[in-house]
């Protein structure tokens, strides 16, 4: 019995051992490759070395769910205060007021009140090769109520932007990123 609690402990402690001797290599070589698969890339791609392994590496890279933006709102004067956050790509797709046919990509349901937010998620970002997204928000109320919004957005080279507003009446805001903004998105 107390042999095979031994044998147990040295198997997870080399178990261990290579886990972080596997982390430590993958970790030094950058990103989307290993070191070891670096020098295999170069030793079978001597002539096309650059090329070819750099290639490699871009399709290797991970993409990882980016919040490309959120619209945050308080202050609400009334409780029927509807703010919406819309996304756009380049394909004319949109997503948006409880929709969203953007490829890879996620929205908060839509949502009304005096306070509330909306964000919208990007699962295919990944920073060498984004999508161009624009960005745009709505707000309505029955009645003239003053409501303080925040927008918060990434364009598509990772620079994040921000910007605040105080409406009083229904209407809308338009934060180019690259794809074209439909002209009647807020009578939807």
């Amino acid at each position: 019995m107390r042999r095979n609690k031994e044998v147990l402990v040295a198997c997870m402690c080399a178990a261990l051992a290579f886990a972080i001797a596997s982390d430590a290599t993958i970790a030094t070589a950058g990103p989307g490759m290993s070191a070891s698969a670096k020098k295999r890339c170069t030793k079978k791609h001597a002539s096309k070395k650059k090329k070819k392994c750099n290639q490699n590496r871009k399709s290797a890279a991970t993409r990882s769910p980016v919040i490309r933006a959120t619209l945050t709102w308080g202050n609400g004067a009334a409780d029927d205060v509807d703010m919406d956050l819309f996304v756009f790509d380049a394909d004319g797709n949109a997503a948006g007021d409880g929709s969203d046919t953007i490829p890879m990509s996620s929205i908060t349901p839509d949502f009304s009140g005096r306070a509330g937010f909306e964000q919208f998620t990007d699962s295919l970002f990944f920073p060498q090769a984004a999508r161009d997204l624009s960005f745009g928000v709505c707000y309505s109320a029955r009645v003239s109520a003053r409501t303080d919004f925040t927008l918060t957005y990434v364009t598509a080279d990772g620079v994040v932007h921000g910007d605040s507003q105080s409406p009083d009446r229904t209407t809308r805001f338009d934060y180019p990123g690259g794809a074209p903004i439909p002209t009647g998105f807020c009578s939807r």
